[in-house]
């Protein structure tokens, strides 16, 4: 099993699918902004990716900006939650056998203004010159992973719970007023693998991952499997 997960961890997002499936398979790709990096450039505009992490099998919740027409900006939000059954979509015309696990999405514009809010928050939270955090970072566990596209350089940090960085960060208030999925946030809280999956018994652990930022200050692109 943790050959197969490692494997998967190569595979690359190439942007524009919501399909469960293929977003599981390319998440790690996903998370560490290979898209956004490899497009980065002077002309390609501001970018940003924001993803929550709030313990991964009980939500996950991503926000993409990117330009939009007339100096505009989309956000488009992602939020997926624990997997419940009875969304199970058994209309024999038009089944959707994979619609517990897609997740709710959200799509907004915002102007310039906003945008330059966002950036301030960003700069506040020390976003483009602080080293990441150090050490493996738990799927379990509460943190953001924001990557951007700035100026044709292209940035990425984390925050993890309860360090005073997460704390103090404005980010995620500006974000959750552009959110419209109705689904609340979910807080941090410590957590402990017997409390997330009520076993010690590590072969019952399951989407248990590591992310880590390498040397270069971005994300790796292998995980750790407990």
């Amino acid at each position: 099993m943790g050959a197969i997960l490692i494997l998967l961890s190569a595979c690359a997002y190439k942007g524009g699918s919501d399909h469960p499936v293929i977003r599981k398979f390319t998440w790690f790709s996903y998370v560490a902004g290979d898209d956004i990096r490899q497009a980065c450039s002077h002309t390609s505009g501001e970018r940003y990716r924001f993803v929550y992490n709030a313990v991964y099998n009980e939500q996950v919740r991503t926000y993409d900006i990117t330009p939009a027409d007339d100096g505009r900006y989309q956000v488009k939000i992602h939020v997926t939650s624990e997997v419940e059954l009875t969304w199970l979509d058994l209309d024999l015309n038009n089944p959707d056998l994979l619609k517990p696990w897609r997740p709710k999405i959200s799509v907004t514009n915002i102007g310039a203004a906003d945008m330059k809010i966002l950036k301030r928050t960003l700069q506040n939270a020390r976003f483009f010159e602080s080293r990441p955090p150090a050490g493996n970072i738990s799927s379990i566990s509460f943190y953001w992973v924001i990557s951007a596209c700035v100026d044709g350089i292209f940035s990425q940090n984390g925050y993890v719970w309860p360090a005073e960085n997460f704390e103090k960060a404005q980010f995620g208030k500006l974000l959750s007023a552009w959110d419209f999925t109705d689904i609340p946030v979910n807080s941090p809280r410590k957590m402990t693998k017997f409390s997330i999956y009520g076993t010690n018994d590590e072969t019952q652990y399951r989407n248990l991952f590591n992310l880590q930022f390498g040397s270069d200050g971005f994300i790796r692109h292998y995980i750790f499997i407990d």
